[in-house]
């Protein structure tokens, strides 16, 4: 197990961002909204040449990734479609579990913003869909 992976297994965030080595950015929140987070707290320019260890990382996540320019990926449940994108984008990744597809959290669907870009390729088309969708949800259905 890489040290990023220990050192997230013993917390209890579900994200933790290095830079150097040195820890820049942690979060408990659920699901894909700390990726996000991420970006919007350190900015994309100063991502370029990160390590992330994520508890999960999906197609989705693995697209956040790229947009933000990582350099690794540590996760503790990778989906298959997320090792096949960073492997042909050069990007190192290490896990602990493999799945075929991340699930929603009933376990039986799969996560929406898996669905959201099972076409998509292109990390910055990603991000927008990805940050829409979050948006949408956090606001709530309309009143």
């Amino acid at each position: 197990m890489s040290r990023y992976l220990e050192q997230l297994v013993k917390s209890k965030n579900n994200l933790m961002v290095f830079r150097c080595n040195e820890l820049v950015f942690q979060s408990q929140g659920k699901g894909i909204a700390p990726l996000i987070e991420a970006i919007d707290t350190i900015g994309r320019k100063d991502l370029i040449g990160i390590v992330t260890a994520d508890r999960v990382v999906g197609k989705a996540a693995a697209l956040l990734n790229l947009y933000m320019g990582a350099a690794e990926v540590h996760a503790g449940v990778i989906s298959s479609g997320a090792k096949k994108l960073l492997s042909e984008h050069g990007v190192g990744f290490e896990f602990l579990e493999d799945t075929d597809v991340v699930k929603a959290k009933d376990g039986v669907v799969s996560c929406p913003f898996e669905k959201l870009v099972w076409d998509v390729a292109d990390p910055d088309e990603a991000h927008i869909l990805i940050r829409a969708k979050l948006i949408r949800i956090l606001s709530g259905p309309p009143g």
